[in-house]
């Protein structure tokens, strides 16, 4: 079975999509389905308030490494292009290079944190009393996984570029599992349970490394990992697109990362405990639609590679769509039966963060309508005018937000702030590509905002009804989503897909079918 998928993952670019976005799914799933299951166990495990202060570490250290995101968008694409035009040179001085950008930059982030841990973590973040010292072990802990992960990025951007994403799907399962471990190790310690489990998520971090490592070494014999390959000129192409990329990163930190901080400073712990786990959520519904970004993605590359510029806005189209109906599945029971999914799965919920998920459930499903254009931008190469229009916008969150919370709004203002902020962003983006592009706007917010959202609007109305009848709330929570699974397939595929879209949902479904 093994060997008939491989072969026919290497046999067309369709049949690869189709393995590809099978295996991402069922790696995602499967994450996901632990994610839910470790999660309240090292919230019990450490509690609200170690817990909180965890994903503020993580927060803050992400804040830090903005490059992260421009250095993998840059690293992902120059591989790509240098594999599509089957030149193993380039490939060498593309991988080369790349990992000697992210070890100095990895070496300068580590500095960094020390130096901020060491004289100024006190002042710079709300912590609690006696929790310092803590809260500078965490930060040395989590800059070494930093440090892992993003020399991580060129392996990740060789497997990519090759979609081999099947050995990435086995290293993400492997992760998954030794997280549920360490999950139930933290709950029988006594002592420094919070540094204790940074040291352990360390520890899976190098052993993903390592892996990776031998996967290219071993598989790609044409790729060698050494110094004489590395090129000043390429490092300067790369770096002259990861300067405007740079903008979209600080975009895309102070709408993650510096949400954290925020909400910490006007806040406390126990409001980033709860953002904390509704973005655990987010994470997890999210994986939803990645495999539809991740197998769709490279094709989107390979098309502007090959000029075949109204594919690449027909699979942009169909990205967006796709990505959005995958989470909307889950998403819209989750956001009716928020309450009693997070009562029975975490038992003590912290305060607010039912309306956290609610909000960050809209939120993403807002998000993902733009999901292939910034692709497109990274496949044509215009990344200036799009990093200063599109990041200026999405930076406006933290001081419209700072504003807010000065007038003492709630702490989830922040969240309606970004979905307003990203809203007006799409229209900017969808601007901003029409003046490289021939393409319709009208056509892609008709196939967006009315065949995506009127289902859903339909959808929630009858879920609204439905609830007010007095029943049993399991039998509710069960109804709900049995609605859901058998009425939004049906008016997806009637109303949603215009008829190119149902030709490739029906060609991949046979082929995926068939393997």
């Amino acid at each position: 079975m093994i060997k008939k998928i491989i072969s026919l993952h290497k046999s067309s670019a369709s049949n690869r999509a189709v393995i590809n976005t099978a295996v991402i799914y069922g790696q995602r799933f499967f994450a996901a389905a632990l994610s839910l299951i470790t999660t309240p166990i090292i919230l019990n495990g450490l509690g609200v308030q170690d817990y909180g202060l965890y994903t503020l570490t993580i927060g803050f250290v992400g804040m830090l490494a903005v490059l992260n995101w421009s250095l993998s968008s840059s690293t992902q694409r120059y591989t790509a292009f240098a594999i599509g035009e089957k030149n193993t040179l380039k490939l060498n001085k593309v991988f080369s290079s790349a990992l000697v950008i992210h070890f100095l930059y990895g070496l300068l982030l580590l500095a960094i944190i020390a130096i901020i841990s060491r004289f100024y973590i006190g002042s710079l973040l709300n912590i609690p009393v006696g929790k310092l010292e803590d809260t500078k072990n965490i930060l040395y802990v989590v800059g070494l996984l930093s440090f892992i992960s993003i020399m991580s990025i060129p392996f990740l951007g060789i497997l990519r570029a090759k979609e081999n994403f099947i050995d990435i799907s086995i290293i993400g399962i492997t992760e998954s599992v030794l997280k549920l471990g360490i999950a139930f190790t933290i709950v029988s310690l006594t002592d420094n349970k919070l540094v204790i489990y940074s040291l352990l998520l360390l520890g899976i971090s190098v052993i993903s490394l390592v892996i990776y490592y031998f996967i290219v070494k071993l598989n790609y014999k044409e790729v060698i990992i050494s110094l004489k390959f590395y090129d000043k000129e390429l490092v300067k192409g790369m770096f002259s697109f990861l300067s405007w990329s740079l903008l979209g990163s600080l975009s895309l930190t102070s709408r993650n990362e510096g949400v954290q901080i925020l909400i910490n400073l006007f806040f406390g712990v126990a409001k980033n405990a709860a953002y904390g786990i509704a973005m655990q959520i987010n994470v997890a519904m999210s994986i939803l639609s990645q495999g539809i970004i991740g197998s769709l993605s490279p094709q989107i590359i390979k098309s502007a590679g090959a000029g075949e510029y109204d594919k690449m806005i027909f699979l942009m189209r169909t990205m967006s769509k796709f990505a959005t109906f995958s989470i909307s599945l889950f998403a819209i029971p989750f956001f009716f039966q928020c309450p009693l999914i997070l009562k029975l799965w975490l038992t003590n919920v912290p305060q607010e963060t039912i309306i956290y998920v609610r909000l960050i459930i809209i939120f993403g499903q807002v998000m993902l309508l733009s999901a292939g254009i910034q692709t497109v931008f990274d496949a044509i190469g215009k990344v200036k005018i799009y990093n200063i229009w599109v990041s200026f916008i999405l930076m406006l969150n933290i001081p419209i937000a700072y504003g807010f919370f000065k007038m003492g709004f709630p702490s989830y203002t922040i969240i309606l702030v970004g979905m307003c902020l990203e809203l007006i962003s799409l229209n900017v983006r969808l601007r901003l590509l029409k003046k490289y592009l021939h393409f319709s706007i009208k056509e892609f917010y008709f196939d967006t905002f009315f065949r995506v959202f009127l289902p859903t609007i339909a959808l929630s109305t009858i879920l609204y009804f439905f609830l007010l009848i007095p029943l049993d709330n399991f039998l509710k929570l069960i109804a709900t989503f049995l609605i859901v699974f058998i009425l939004y397939p049906v008016i997806i595929y009637n109303f949603s897909l215009e008829r190119k879209q149902k030709e490739f949902f029906e060609t991949k479904f046979k082929k995926l079918i068939r393997s």
